[in-house]
């Protein structure tokens, strides 16, 4: 966090929710570890509209988890997604 940041609460409020909102789908699938999980649940715990999020991104997997579960996708198709997924991640981590 720079000085700024530390100056202006909102400023650091941002970037707690761009941080949870970032990392929403690692922490419900569990892929995170308990120092960064403590994280974003207090982060959750006070910041309705990211809370909101969450609770959507709940409703949307197990959405898609119940109407996906009697179908698989192709090896192809899977293997191609989760290529552009690993790319997406790199290029916002690691730009």
């Amino acid at each position: 966090m720079d000085k700024g940041e530390r100056d202006d609460p909102r400023a650091a409020r941002q970037a707690d929710c761009s941080e949870a909102l970032l990392r929403v789908y690692e922490f419900l699938d569990g892929e995170l570890g308990p120092s960064e999980c403590a994280k974003i649940a207090a982060h959750l715990d006070e910041c309705g509209p990211c809370l909101n999020e969450y609770n959507l991104d709940t409703t949307l997997k197990a959405l898609i988890k119940r109407s996906c579960s009697a179908e698989r996708a192709p090896d192809t198709l899977r293997t191609s997604i989760m290529a552009r997924i690993s790319t997406t991640v790199y290029r916002i981590d690691g730009s």
